[in-house]
């Protein structure tokens, strides 16, 4: 279930900027090309009610970082991914599997300049709420664009 939230929130990165590379901060072994986001789960599953079993609601944390060797870079993929998850689109399309991002904090950037060179590090740190057993009964389909028409009806007297 766990790997189902990683697996969906990786999806909309991939999905509305293809070209950034995202791993798993647990991996030992040589670290992709800048820039590249890691993930990880830091937190152990809450449940936050007394629901039935099949239908509880459970609450983790995510945390994404975007590492960089340009600072302003790191920022930028940061508050980028911070406004993907409160999106409509992307909230919808998470909420169809049953995931429901609570809250999108940004993380203050930090510098390790230890290694041969320096790495910024920026992120957003996700609370996930997992609804299992989840049914969406409204209408399917993807907004296109939203055209406001403002109209003043007056009365003849």
């Amino acid at each position: 279930m766990f790997n189902d939230v990683e697996r969906n929130l990786i999806a909309q990165i991939k999905k509305y900027r293809p070209s950034l590379v995202v791993s798993d901060a647990d991996v030992v072994g040589e670290a992709p090309d800048f820039p590249y986001v890691e993930y990880d789960q830091y937190m152990d599953p809450i449940s936050e009610t007394f629901e039935a079993m099949e239908n509880d609601p459970v609450t983790i944390g995510i945390q994404l970082k975007a590492l960089s060797n340009v600072k302003n870079e790191a920022k930028e993929i940061a508050y980028w991914m911070s406004k993907l998850y409160r999106e409509q689109q992307p909230a919808y399309e998470l909420e169809q599997n049953g995931i429901v991002i609570q809250e999108a904090t940004m993380l203050p950037p930090t510098t390790d300049d230890l290694t041969a060179g320096f790495i910024f590090t920026s992120g957003v740190d996700l609370r996930v709420e997992i609804i299992d057993g989840f049914t969406d009964d409204t209408q399917p389909g993807q907004i296109g664009s939203v055209d406001v028409l403002m109209t003043k009806d007056t009365k003849e007297e």
